[in-house]
């Protein structure tokens, strides 16, 4: 009886739908579950990684050339908790990792890890997931090409409104924050060209004999002048004469010793000591004597302009700037309308000021920081003059032009390149002032002493021609693909400078305290991060 009973339950097939649903039910929830906390996880793991390389790439970035440190590894946690705080998507026991590659150390490394809950898989027993992810960055500088574009005006031996010292001494050290920025090993070549600048420049040395006008001086225009003998100290047999474009071949004959000064209110051009074109002293009259010396400051070239011609016999240095005065070269000694005349403050007379900056050097590698600091320290010990922005940026470009003086190709002489070993060759011009442009009509400058010999011709002042002539190079230099970045120290009213820069990010201003960071944040600007996984 109690057998018949037990096969006849089993056989019984009542209920069995119910439990193979149940069955099902439990099948399809682990189905969908999973999809629906692997889809979960998915974006956990993308965010996690973004974070990952979101931080790797913000502690690249405000590294010190290679430098890894503890404010670098704060950085990086900043931006990773960020943009992935704790609790996203649930997650739990989240960590953050970030080490510097022992083998290259311009490349930061980083891990993260993270446990996501499981809602409803847990009904089949997987109640988390775990999670990790790995990023890299490099900072890619690649090759680039500086040319430092400096004032030394007076005003840069007062102090900062805000740090010790002078502001001289603070522009020394804070340029060593742009080159520890840039200090690499991954193979980048990184080349500075320094140009300190006030109302003129220190540039001879950098060009060729026949960039130098031979024994005169740029004149213009109708005027009478003394022709006379002289040994030096005394001047006698002085004729009278007319000229209406420059002094007459043989004035500097080197035997009778002539010399002048282009003084020419009431259109006289009066006698004086001139050393440039002296036969005898310490410097003599020749071309390699004046560029070889070490003060070869120079008078402005007027205007290069087929378009717009200088009348005849007039001197014109225009309110623009074209691309032939950046690049254009004299042809021969005698090349007269392309040539830089020579600043000689002993053939000059009723200037207020005078003063030429020390010597500007072309692009070049630094070894190290101690060579480097060498450089700047060498091309501003002379602090001196007003302040000619126009001057200093028209010489900035042309230090960086590869078309122009120091073209690659140029006479076997010429040192910039487009690319190296294929790599291409970034430019960048850094221009830093501690003020306006002051130009001061008394004041003798590569434009002369504009009072007398009025060579800036335009629209508006004297300051405003200048300005023009500023605004056109800053134009020309961002067209032919050079980045500009400009520092405004002390500067209370920006808006001469600002507009110069590339864009409203490559502007910084700074009271004298902070100018180290500025030049290592442009650096760090200039430098090409980027994610090598």
């Amino acid at each position: 009886m109690k057998t018949n009973a037990i096969l006849k339950l089993l056989k019984d097939e009542a209920g069995n739908v119910l439990a193979l649903s149940a069955a099902g039910m439990l099948v399809l929830v682990a189905l969908v579950g999973s999809a629906l906390d692997l889809s979960v996880t998915y974006m956990a793991r993308g965010k996690l990684q973004n974070a990952c390389d979101a931080a790797v790439l913000a502690a690249r970035q405000s590294m010190t050339g290679t430098e890894f440190n503890q404010d670098v590894e704060d950085e990086a946690d900043r931006f990773f908790d960020f943009n992935f705080p704790e609790g996203t998507s649930g997650a739990e026991d989240v960590a953050f990792s970030i080490t510097q590659n022992s083998s290259n150390q311009g490349e930061l490394e980083g891990e993260a890890s993270a446990t996501i809950p499981t809602t409803l898989v847990r009904v089949i027993g997987i109640d988390d997931v775990d999670i990790s992810v790995n990023c890299d960055a490099v900072q890619d500088t690649g090759h680039n090409d500086i040319v430092l574009v400096l004032d030394v005006t007076g005003s840069m031996n007062d102090a900062p409104s805000n740090g010790s010292g002078t502001k001289i001494e603070r522009l020394r050290e804070g340029t060593l924050g742009l080159y520890r920025a840039l200090e690499t090993d991954d193979g980048s070549i990184t080349r500075y060209g320094i140009v300190p600048y006030s109302h003129t420049v220190n540039v001879a040395r950098s060009l060729r004999n026949r960039d130098i006008l031979v024994n005169q001086q740029h004149l213009g225009g109708s005027f009478t002048y003394n022709q006379c003998d002289t040994d030096g100290y005394y001047i006698w047999n002085c004729v009278s004469a007319t000229s209406t474009t420059a002094l007459p071949t043989g004035f500097y004959n080197r035997n009778r010793k002539y010399r002048y000064i282009t003084d020419i209110s009431e259109g006289t051009v009066h006698i004086r000591n001139s050393r440039w074109n002296n036969a005898s002293g310490l410097y003599p009259g020749n071309r390699q004597g004046f560029r070889t010396s070490g003060e070869g400051c120079i008078e402005e070239r007027p205007t290069i302009d087929p378009d717009n011609p200088a009348p005849s016999g007039e001197f014109i240095i225009r309110d623009y700037v074209t691309r032939a005065d950046i690049d254009d070269m004299a042809t021969n000694g005698r090349d007269t309308p392309r040539q830089f005349g020579r600043y000689d403050i002993d053939s000059q007379a009723g200037y207020s000021q005078t003063g030429c900056p020390s010597e500007a050097s072309r692009l070049a590698e630094y070894d190290d920081e101690t060579t480097f600091s060498t450089a700047i320290n060498a091309a501003t010990a002379n602090v001196t003059g007003g302040t000619y922005h126009d001057v200093g940026m028209l010489w900035g470009a042309r230090f960086a032009s590869r078309t122009g003086f120091f073209e690659g190709n140029n006479f076997n002489r010429g040192d910039n390149v487009t690319e190296i070993d294929g790599v291409p060759v970034n430019t960048h011009i850094v221009f830093m002032t501690d003020g306006r442009l002051d130009t001061g009509d008394s004041l003798y400058s590569a434009h002369g002493v504009e009072r007398y010999q009025d060579r800036t011709r335009g629209n508006g002042t004297q300051d405003e021609q200048h300005l023009a002539r500023f605004a056109a190079t800053c134009t020309l230099a961002r067209e032919m693909g050079i980045t500009i970045w400009v520092i405004a120290l002390d500067v209370t009213d920006t808006d001469d400078i600002e507009a110069c820069a590339t864009s409203d990010s490559h502007f910084y201003t700074s009271d004298g305290s902070d100018l180290e960071e500025v030049f290592e944040a442009i650096g760090q600007g200039i430098g090409n991060l980027r994610l090598t996984r």
